[in-house]
């Protein structure tokens, strides 16, 4: 069986929530019928007030109405103009109110929200313009209409005309053409907007574009501090070994003052880059260390020793005097070993030992022919030259150390071939000499060659000598500089300077292209 209904009340009442929600759902429902009682409850209350203090009711006012012409027409047309401003201006209320609760909500955004107070009362774009154009309409037509029965005259008729005439036509002119305005609004805003996203997205590229310069940066930062100490231990190279080997054997005034300075502050810049790959001090370690290499350029003892021996070559070739110098000294440090000491000794116009001269690459022929430029033994040796074998036998004597002693012994005891006697005969073997390691050398200067001692220079293919060209050089720079002591003591300097960075794989023309403008 199912159980009884319980019957005690205290049993069957409901919960106390359950009680605030009927009650609210009670609320919800008589809200509306109530608020319409209320507004007839204060509509009655008023009319009792103004009946109370003795003014005419409802009655008297429609029986003025009635009565056409009557002087209370027109305090009833007043009373109804100011109740529907009054009613105008409770749905303003009404306008406002709703829109006031849709900022207060806290859904809203604060782009919009920034919107709605740039807007008069909040309200939509346009509504204070439309209600007063109802306004104008409501009241202006019916008293056009009326304007007879009023009793208005035609000039106050005008008057109301023109204006509901220029609202009309002004709001229904400016709502016409509202939709261009809007498009054109609009766009605008999206011109707006689409330059600020515009901003915004160069900005970011701007951002990114540094922050990659910066990781750039941050990535050739190790090859940056290599070039750079490469660069330094060169010039630090050169500029010590001039100041340490040849400078107390210049002359004074030829290695630039400061060069000492210089010199000392490229070696701690260099020190202070050992080790270092990156890091916050990198920079400026960097920025340190080549500050100090451009100042050991400017004032690198080369450039001068350079100048100097410029003076002392003829500008045979393309490149100029400096070029000149460069040309001369590049070969000497592309030559290989032998064909060095052969440079050397030719450029220096040093005694030249016999173990410069190559047995088998001299014949008596080609020394036959280098005698007819050798005036003392070409004299001497005129009436016996043409004995079978004479040269062969003379090369012979000539590459031993004591070759003055034998040629004497041979030759010696004729007085008529060497007047000036024991001396002449050494002049005319070092002549002899030259002009054969003249022709010996003049082979080791190869286009090849020439071209790889001046690529530092970076010459155009029709800049580069010959190999005539580059050997006059070379035999001007052993005969010149008897009048011009600087000049040739900055040659010579460079010369060995030459010899020292062959020892260290320097390359001098690549030197001096960067201590030359």
């Amino acid at each position: 069986m199912p159980p009884a209904a319980p019957t005690d009340p205290g049993k069957i009442m409901a919960s106390p929530a359950d009680q605030r929600r009927i009650l609210a759902e009670l609320l919800h429902i008589i809200r509306l019928p109530l608020r319409i009682l209320l507004t007839g409850a204060a509509l009655v209350g008023v009319l009792g007030a103004a009946l109370a203090l003795g003014l005419p009711g409802p009655e008297a006012l429609f029986a003025a109405f009635a009565a056409p012409g009557a002087a209370g027409l027109p305090a009833l047309i007043g009373v109804m103009i100011f109740l529907i401003g009054l009613g105008f201006a409770g749905f303003l209320w009404w306008l406002a109110a709703r829109s006031f609760a849709l900022v207060a909500n806290p859904a809203i955004g604060p782009e919009r929200l920034a919107g709605l107070r740039d807007l008069p009362l909040a309200l939509p774009e346009g509504t204070v313009r439309a209600l007063l154009a109802l306004i104008v309409g409501v009241i202006g037509l019916p008293l056009l209409l009326f304007s007879k029965t009023l009793g208005l005259s035609d000039a106050i008729a005008g008057y109301v005309n023109g204006i509901v005439t220029g609202v009309f036509g002004f709001y229904f002119g400016t709502r016409s053409t509202g939709a261009d305005a809007q498009i054109a609004r609009r766009a605008t805003e999206q011109l707006a907007e689409r330059e600020r996203t515009t901003g915004a997205l160069a900005a970011e590229a701007e951002a990114l574009r540094q922050k990659a310069e910066g990781a750039a940066r941050d990535a050739a930062l190790p090859a940056r501090i290599a070039a750079t100490k490469g660069s330094l231990a060169r010039h630090i190279e050169v500029a010590g070994l001039v100041l340490d080997e040849f400078g107390p054997l210049l002359p004074k005034g030829l290695i630039p003052e400061g060069a000492a300075t210089a010199l000392s502050h490229a070696r701690s810049a260099a020190a202070a880059l050992d080790g270092l790959q990156s890091g916050p001090e990198a920079e400026g370690k960097l920025k340190t260390a080549t500050d100090a290499l451009a100042g050991l350029i400017g004032a690198q003892p080369l450039a001068p020793l350079l100048r100097g021996a410029a003076s002392l070559l003829p500008a045979g070739t393309a490149l100029g005097p400096i070029g000149a110098v460069a040309t001369v000294i590049g070969l000497g440090w592309q030559l290989g070993a032998a064909e060095y000491q052969r440079w050397r000794a030719r450029v220096l116009a040093a005694p030249f030992a016999p173990q410069l001269f190559d047995a088998g690459l001299i014949t008596p022929s080609s020394a036959e022919l280098r005698m007819e430029a050798c005036p003392i033994f070409a004299r001497a040796f005129r009436d016996v030259k043409t004995r079978p074998g004479f040269f062969a036998d003379l090369l012979a004597l000539i590459s031993h150390d004591d070759a003055e002693a034998k040629l004497w012994v041979e030759y010696g005891a004729d007085a008529a071939r060497f007047p000036g006697g024991q001396a002449e005969l050494e002049a005319g073997l070092q002549e002899f000499r030259a002009a054969l390691l003249a022709d010996l050398s003049a082979r080791d200067a190869t286009p090849e060659k020439i071209a790889a001692a001046l690529a530092p220079l970076a010459p155009s293919p029709g800049a580069l000598p010959s190999v005539a060209q580059v050997n006059n050089l070379v035999d001007a720079a052993g005969k010149a500089g008897a009048d011009q002591p600087e000049a040739r003591a900055a040659f010579e300097a460079l010369v060995m300077l030459t010899g020292h960075l062959r020892d260290r794989k320097l390359d001098p023309v690549k030197l001096m292209a960067e201590v030359t403008p």
